[in-house]
């Protein structure tokens, strides 16, 4: 469906226009969430620093940043067209970042067997690849209740959706802080509690819970 298919069939409040990132924060699926569907722009522009290739996790020494190495092409490449590089062992180093930030947690043994064979036998060409398949991991967890489609070209405004594109911007977020409810996080004692990080931080701390949570 295009997204202007989506916005003409449904109220303003029930599209969101949002970024395909990777394991995003936990404010992207609160969002998703209440939409009764869910358009992924993968025609706008990449640009660096953004939460389309890096994510962040609460580790042992506090906020911890996650980053996918790409194929740079220039500084207008869609993001559909994004390739993954892979001269360095990224995922093997994601994998133990996760490890070494929840093996203590409560849930991740519960959850390590949904990801652990993408960290180590998945490899796309794309990051559009990579995102998804850990969104349509999220979504199985969530009992697929995020219903979700495809930009097929770039448009610049939505005015009968929510646009909420600009969330994959850092800086728009420090800008706009997004004060999340506390859940306990595994290093809260050391580091204190660290606002809206990614949806896997509130995944292993909280598990099941982590629906009730969002909504």
């Amino acid at each position: 469906m295009e997204p202007s298919e989506a916005a003409s069939k449904n109220k303003p409040a029930q599209v969101a226009i949002m970024p395909l990132a990777y394991f995003p924060p936990i404010k992207y699926f609160q969002l998703m969430l209440k939409h009764k569907s869910v358009v992924f722009d993968v025609h706008e522009h990449f640009h660096k620093q953004f939460f389309y290739n890096r994510c962040v996790i609460s580790g042992p020494n506090g906020a911890q940043k996650l980053s996918i190495p790409i194929i740079h092409k220039g500084v207008r490449t869609a993001l559909k067209d994004v390739r993954i590089s892979y001269e360095s062992n990224w995922r093997a180093i994601h994998w133990r970042g996760f490890e070494a930030a929840y093996r203590r947690s409560p849930y991740f043994e519960f959850y390590e067997h949904y990801f652990s064979p993408i960290y180590s036998d998945f490899k796309p060409t794309f990051l559009f690849e990579w995102n998804m398949k850990l969104l349509e991991i999220m979504n199985t967890i969530f009992g697929n209740k995020i219903h979700f489609s495809f930009t097929t070209e770039y448009i610049e405004s939505y005015p009968h959706a929510n646009d909420y594109r600009a969330l994959a911007a850092p800086s728009v977020l420090a800008a706009n802080p997004i004060q999340i409810p506390k859940y306990l996080q595994v290093f809260e004692e050391r580091n204190g509690f660290i606002n809206n990080l990614s949806i896997v931080d509130l995944l292993f701390c909280e598990g099941n819970n982590m629906l009730q949570y969002l909504k």
